[in-house]
């Protein structure tokens, strides 16, 4: 029976300008598939539901294979990703979800085996927790995370603010027992490579 407040959803953000890639990176291929496509794929049935969040919904919808798939408006794009978490975040308010998945569009090494044991802990972790994020010693990867519903409040409170570092945000929420950080060495964190320019398509790139 499944339980509303341990239910998962995959929000997965396009909604970036792509200005350092140079065209939009959501349909950029690796290895022969879109970076998008790669990503719902790697997703697909993981968690109860999956999304794609971004201003220009209708021009996945025709480019890619994205079954099952429903769709977020991003009603500020360019503001940023913690800023499209609050929007998610507020959408799916009213729909008995207890965590969101979060994942950018340009994560083309994705490792299903690691979000199910990030999916997992979330399921697992105190009613005090607001986030599961991996961290490496560069900081928070807070692209390839969970976050509980409950965060929206604090994401208004600290957006009100004109905060719109996801690190920022994060440290604060630590620094009050409310995210658990999980940590990743730095030889293991090839399946969190993100692409944001030409030079990291290329397989070794530094992220890898």
């Amino acid at each position: 029976m499944n339980i509303p407040h341990l239910s998962i959803a995959t929000v997965i953000l396009a909604g970036g300008r792509s200005r350092r890639m140079g065209r939009d990176k959501a349909l950029v291929p690796w290895q022969g598939v879109p970076m998008l496509q790669r990503v719902y794929d790697a997703t697909r049935s993981l968690t109860v539901r999956s999304f794609v969040m971004s201003a220009w919904n209708d021009r996945y919808r025709d480019a890619l294979e994205l079954g099952g798939c429903e769709w977020l408006c991003d009603r500020e794009p360019g503001a940023g990703p913690l800023v499209s978490l609050r929007q998610a975040l507020d959408d799916l308010a009213e729909r008995e979800l207890g965590w969101v998945l979060l994942l950018a569009c340009d994560l083309p090494s994705l490792d299903r085996a690691r979000l199910v044991e990030l999916c997992d802990r979330a399921r697992a972790c105190g009613e005090e927790k607001l986030a599961i994020v991996p961290q490496t010693e560069r900081g928070w990867e807070p692209l390839c995370a969970l976050y509980r519903l409950e965060a929206r409040s604090s994401l208004a409170d600290f957006v009100t603010m004109d905060g719109r570092s996801f690190q920022a945000w994060l440290d604060r929420r630590a620094a009050a027992s409310e995210v658990e950080a999980v940590s990743v060495a730095p030889g293991d964190r090839g399946w969190l490579r993100n692409c944001n320019t030409p030079a990291d398509l290329t397989d070794g790139f530094p992220g890898a």
